[in-house]
């Protein structure tokens, strides 16, 4: 004997439906519609001295999150280095052949490299990524040989899309902030 399953069929096909109606409706079918993609696309900052600041070259610039923003997720360029675990194989290139290993050897010779640290990035030009575009900014500038503070201050972030697509997706966004001497 048969079980007859189409009153289940029916009202799983009229759920789906109810679900899909009001996605299509919202979607504008028959009008233009627009697909983005779903995919994360980190911004640019860029914090520079201007060229008319005195002694340029001995300033650090630093950038950070506004107090009470928690982490904006601001990452300095060049200053993340990724290092292989100790004990992880070698990394094997394209061509298949193994990859120098950054590891350290594991019979204890003298011949180990010492644990890398994190590189030093620093400058009169501060160069970045963010998930999440802050409208403002903290700007610390200070003087490398001596560490006296020469600004410090909050500054807002002109957001423009990096490279408009013309369909209306969201994209990364560049901005520039360029502090003239005070």
């Amino acid at each position: 004997m048969r079980h007859d399953d189409r009153p289940r069929r029916t009202a799983g096909a009229l759920v789906l439906g109810a679900a899909v109606l009001p996605l299509l409706a919202a979607c504008g079918v028959g009008d233009d519609v627009v697909v983005c993609p779903a995919i994360m696309q980190a911004s640019t900052l860029e914090v520079r001295l201007a060229d008319s600041w005195p002694d340029r070259e001995a300033f650090d610039v630093a950038v950070d999150c506004p107090p009470g923003a928690g982490s904006c997720g601001l990452i300095r360029a060049g200053s993340v280095q990724l290092v292989p675990a100790p004990d992880a194989p070698p990394i094997t290139d394209l061509s298949g052949g193994a990859a120098p290993s950054v590891a350290a050897p594991s019979d204890g010779s003298a011949d180990a490299p010492a644990a890398p640290s994190p590189p030093t990035v620093t400058g009169p030009v501060w160069t970045g990524s963010v998930f999440s575009a802050p409208s403002e900014v903290v700007v610390t500038v200070v003087r490398s040989s001596t560490g006296d503070v020469a600004l410090d201050r909050v500054v807002e972030v002109d957001w423009q899309a990096a490279s408009p697509d013309g369909r209306g997706c969201p994209g990364p966004q560049r901005a520039t902030v360029v502090l003239d001497a005070e």
